[in-house]
This record gives C-alpha cells, sequence and structure tokens, in this order.
C-alpha cells in the first residue's frame, strides 16, 4: 500500500469558505477558537438579518468531540446572528441522547440525516465481497469490457465537462434549477484537494465525480451522468465510484465517505450495494424571534400584493 500522502493536497475549510464567499454579497469567513482549533464559519448580511452557516455541510469540520461541540456553541451564543444553521460530521463522537440535550440546551432545531462510509483501512478484496452480487457483476463487466477509460484529475476543462453532466442529471431527477453555476463548478479544481474522477469513452466525458480529500479520507461530493441506451451498458458510474474506493485503499486512506442520500431511495439502495454503512449526521437550525416575525410579514404582504 502506497502510504506516502505527502503528494495530495488536503482540502481546507477556510479554503472553501472563502472561495464559497466569492459568489455571495456582503459575507466573510469568520474564524471561531475553541481551544487550539479555529472553525470557519460562512457568515453574511442580507437585508437586516446576518446570517451563520458551516461548509461544506460541515463533513470537515474539525469538531470531533462532545466537549468541542459545547464549546463551539457557547462561542456562537455571543454572536448576534439572525439564523444559524450548523452541520456536525458524521463521525462526532457523541450519543444522539447527548445531542437531543445539547440542541434544547442551546435552543436550536434538531434535524437528522443520514451518509453512508465505507471503510477503506482492509485489502479491496476484502471490500469487493461485501459488494452485492449486481455491484460485482457491473465491476466485472467494465474491467473486462475495457471501454471506459477512469482517471483522477484537477484541470479546469474537466470540472466545466462536469457541469453539462451535472445539468443533465439534475434535469433526469426533476430539479428546474442546480445548486451551484457553472463558474462555481468550474473553478473548483483551483482548490487544494478537490479532484475529479472522470470517466470516457471514446474521448467523450460520460461520467464525473467531484471528490475531496482531507488528510485520513476521502469525500465523494458531488456525482453525475449522462444517462442513456449507450452508457447504461458501460456502467461509468459504477466503475467511477470503483476507482474512488481502489484509490483510497491503495492510499491507505482510513474511510470513503459517500455522502448524504437526500431522502432518495435509489441514492441510498446504491450506496448500501457497496458494503457502505448508514451513520447518523446531526444538524443544528435557529432562527430568532425577530427574523421569524419579519419573515412571516413578508410572506403575508407577498400574499396581499398577489
Amino acid at each position: 500500500m502506497n502510504k506516502n500522502l505527502e503528494e495530495l493536497m488536503f482540502y481546507d475549510t477556510v479554503e472553501f469558505v472563502n472561495y464559497v464567499r466569492q459568489f455571495q454579497a456582503n459575507s466573510e469567513c469568520v474564524l471561531i477558537q475553541i481551544k487550539h482549533k479555529s472553525i470557519p464559519v460562512f457568515q453574511f448580511k442580507k437585508g437586516f438579518f446576518t446570517y451563520a452557516n458551516v461548509l461544506p455541510h460541515s463533513l470537515y469540520s474539525p469538531i470531533k468531540t462532545k466537549e468541542e461541540a459545547v464549546q463551539f456553541l457557547s462561542e456562537l451564543k455571543k454572536r448576534n446572528y439572525n439564523s444559524i444553521a450548523i452541520h456536525f460530521p458524521p463521525q462526532l463522537e457523541i450519543t444522539e441522547d447527548e445531542v437531543l440535550k445539547l440542541s434544547k440546551q442551546f435552543n436550536y432545531k434538531l434535524k437528522t440525516s443520514f451518509c453512508h462510509i465505507l471503510s477503506s483501512k482492509t485489502s479491496l478484496e476484502e471490500i469487493v465481497s461485501n459488494f452485492n452480487d449486481t455491484r460485482k457483476k457491473h465491476i466485472n463487466r467494465y474491467i473486462k469490457a475495457q471501454k471506459v477509460r477512469i482517471f483522477q484529475t484537477n484541470e479546469r476543462k474537466y470540472f466545466e465537462k462536469y457541469y453539462d453532466l451535472y445539468v443533465d442529471s439534475s434535469k433526469r431527477w426533476g430539479k428546474s434549477e442546480t445548486s451551484y453555476s457553472k463558474t462555481f463548478i468550474s473553478n473548483l479544481g483551483e482548490l487544494s484537494g478537490v479532484k475529479i474522477w472522470v470517466a470516457e469513452v471514446e474521448g467523450n466525458m460520460i461520467s464525473g465525480m467531484i471528490c475531496f480529500y482531507h488528510k485520513h479520507h476521502v469525500f465523494d461530493w458531488l456525482a453525475a451522468s449522462i444517462i442513456n441506451d449507450e452508457t447504461k451498458k458501460l456502467y461509468a458510474a459504477v466503475a467511477v465510484q470503483y476507482e474512488v474506493i481502489k484509490d483510497a485503499v491503495e492510499k491507505n486512506l482510513d474511510f470513503v465517505n459517500m455522502g448524504a442520500s437526500i431522502n432518495l431511495s435509489g441514492v441510498s439502495d446504491f450506496k448500501d450495494s457497496w458494503g457502505a454503512k448508514e451513520q447518523k449526521c446531526f444538524s443544528f437550525y435557529k432562527n430568532t424571534a425577530f427574523f421569524k416575525i419579519s419573515k412571516k410579514l413578508y410572506s403575508f404582504k407577498n400574499k396581499l400584493v398577489k
């Protein structure tokens, strides 16, 4: 196994928040200090209100323990935010009861979501043995056919090509708009630790996955594919996921975080098929009374105008 990780440019939470703030007016990256750690918070003003978010969904927050979570929430309490969204990482060392108590203690609404975690601290053979039969069959067909070329890169042109796949996939999922702009996606390769895995057939990109590498793990952040009668038989999305897992094993990473399934059963089933284990993630939300009242008045005013 290749234990030399110096070649990897590790994802930087502060760098990512500073990147995101380029696309939001009146925003800044605020560092919340808890002992020897700095937690970046995406802060922005809109109208009368100040918002605070932890990005991207706090999957890489330095917060690891209950004590650090308490310190972080205590520091936020000292600041005058009208709306706060905190997404704690999936492997936070805390029980569900403790999370519930914290949400009540600091007056946050609690939302539980799920992500899939696949351990890569073992042999590839053992990992593959835990794939379901369908997944094994598709991987074997991909390997034998040798029609799909898979590679990792941070070249801008591939992020630009990925955006077209992303738009196509969003439409297929019934979304009228994408969550991210072409400019946002196109420049991601300039950030530390952000790579895109590409599946090409005869020079045409048919599948891609944007991954964040953060020291001991890799996060499958965004994936999209062109799906039609021809590409279905190539299993490009399966090939990309397999190569990401294989690479994580070769680099001796601890785990592959396959991310949230956003309540889509098909997405969740896909991740289950790799032997990944579902894990709970906790998010805290808070809006001040002034914020709630103002939003209600604004909504009521719009209804009257219509």
